[in-house]
């Protein structure tokens, strides 16, 4: 198992965080919460996949 790096585990864990918080005000202000909930948190793991599959490409 490849030993990861603090920087990036922390990157794609606030993607996902930033992504979900966001998705949370949205949800609240269409007074769909749960469903944005899920939605934004998906976004967050695709975002945070992209990224990290970058940054192993461009070393």
């Amino acid at each position: 198992m490849k030993k990861q790096k603090i920087s990036e585990i922390f990157n794609m864990g606030t993607v996902i965080g930033l992504s979900t918080a966001v998705s949370i005000v949205v949800g609240a202000l269409l007074q769909n919460v749960v469903l944005c909930l899920f939605i934004g948190a998906g976004i967050g793991v695709v975002i945070g996949a992209i990224t990290k599959n970058r940054g192993e490409k461009a070393q």
